[in-house]
C-alpha cells in the first residue's frame, strides 16, 4: 500500500466507483484547493459511501497519488499521439526538443483536465516527499523510454537528468499560471528556452 491504494477494482462496477472518486476528488480540488478536500466530501460528491472509498484508498494522499497517475497516463498518452503524428518529419531530434514537446503537452493538460495542475503537490504539503519522488520517477522512466523510442541517443545518468527537467518545467509552469489564468506567455517562453539550455549542455556539442 506504499502508493496509498489499497485495492484495484476487478470488477465493471467497482472500476466505474474508482474513477468516480478520482473524479470528484479533482473536481474538488479544483473549487476549493487541498485544505478543503475530505474522504468524507469526495465520497458524497462520487456518490458512493464513505466506507467504499478507504476500500479502494488509504486516505486523501491516496486519491492525490492515483490522480497524479491517472494524469501521468494521460500525458504519455498525448506524447505519444504526438510522435506518431509527425513520425515522417522527426519533430523529436534532440532530448531538448522532447523536453519541449513533454512541456507543451503538460501545459496543454492543464489548460483542460480538471485538477491536472491543483494535483501537483510539491509546494502544498498534500503528500510526503517520499511519495512525490515516486511519481516523478515514474514519469522520468516513461519520458526515458519514449525518448529513446524516438530514437534518441542514450542520456549519462539519465534518471537525474530528467527529475531536474521535471521538477523545473512544473516549478515553470506554476511561475507561468500565477498571474495569467492560461498561463503567462512570456514566461512560458522562457521556460522552454531554459529546458532548451539545459538539454544543451548535459549532451553538449555534437
Amino acid at each position: 500500500m506504499a502508493d496509498g491504494v489499497r485495492r484495484r477494482p476487478a470488477q465493471r462496477r467497482s472500476a466505474e466507483r474508482f474513477e468516480r472518486l478520482l473524479d470528484a476528488c479533482a473536481e474538488l480540488l479544483a473549487e476549493h484547493g487541498f485544505e478543503a478536500l475530505t474522504t468524507r466530501e469526495v465520497a458524497r460528491r462520487a456518490g458512493v459511501p464513505i466506507g467504499t472509498l478507504y476500500q479502494f484508498f488509504d486516505g486523501k494522499s491516496g486519491l492525490l497519488y492515483e490522480l497524479a497517475m491517472r494524469n501521468l497516463a494521460i500525458l504519455d498518452a498525448r506524447v505519444r499521439e504526438r510522435l506518431a503524428e509527425r513520425e515522417g518529419d522527426r519533430p523529436v531530434r534532440t532530448w531538448a526538443d522532447a523536453a519541449v514537446l513533454v512541456y507543451e503537452e503538460s501545459l496543454a493538460l492543464r489548460r483542460t483536465v480538471t485538477a491536472f495542475f491543483v494535483a501537483d503537490f510539491r509546494d502544498t504539503g498534500a503528500i510526503d516527499a517520499g511519495l512525490v519522488r515516486r511519481i516523478d520517477t515514474e514519469m522520468a522512466a516513461r519520458m526515458y523510454e519514449l525518448g529513446t523510442k524516438a530514437g534518441l541517443a542514450p542520456l549519462p545518468d539519465h534518471e537525474r537528468v530528467l527529475l531536474v527537467a521535471i521538477t523545473a518545467s512544473d516549478g515553470l509552469l506554476r511561475l507561468a499560471h500565477q498571474t495569467a489564468e492560461d498561463g503567462d506567455p512570456a514566461v512560458i517562453a522562457l521556460g522552454a528556452r531554459l529546458l532548451r539550455a539545459y538539454f544543451a549542455e548535459i549532451i553538449g556539442p555534437k
